[in-house]
């Protein structure tokens, strides 16, 4: 993990910038392809609509980056595990880990399947979600107490 929890900041800023620059390139070049009906709807709506979604879900994203992020253990490490607080790295490990797997499947499986390349950023940002999941759990499994934190903003 780095050495600071500024990294682990952007990498969340990565993440929700990401979402409707992927719309934005990926609706286009399936418009150009073919596979949309000529009927349908315009592109427009979802790659508009991903604004909306990123707008409200950011909320929800950087809560729970603060959550996390708050109290940012620089020694900690991406598989940790803590004994002494057994409930905490469970929980982290289900709700954050398996989430991180499932992404993480559901990418592999995306990049099995001959698709064209503008399929696959899908599977990319997945894995980029999947790897922020990673660290949001190893933040929370290993905080430092308040305390600690504390000290270490007075020093």
């Amino acid at each position: 993990m780095p050495s600071r929890s500024s990294t682990l900041w952007t990498l969340t800023a990565l993440l929700i910038l990401a979402y409707p620059a992927l719309n934005f390139v990926y609706w286009p070049e399936a418009r150009n392809s073919g596979i949309l009906p000529a009927d349908g709807d315009s592109i427009d709506i979802p790659m508009f609509g991903s604004l909306l979604v990123t707008l409200i879900a950011s909320a929800i994203v950087l809560g729970v980056a603060w959550l996390c992020f708050r109290r940012y253990n620089p020694s900690t490490r991406l598989l940790a595990f803590r004994l002494d607080r057994p409930y905490r790295s469970f929980i982290a490990t289900v709700v954050f880990g398996v989430s991180a797997a499932i992404l993480c499947l559901g990418a592999l499986v995306d990049t099995i399947i001959a698709m064209p390349w503008y399929e696959y950023l899908r599977a990319e940002y997945m894995m980029l979600a999947a790897a922020w999941l990673l660290t949001l759990r190893t933040s929370w499994i290993d905080q430092r107490t308040a305390e600690e934190a504390e000290a270490e903003q007075l020093r």
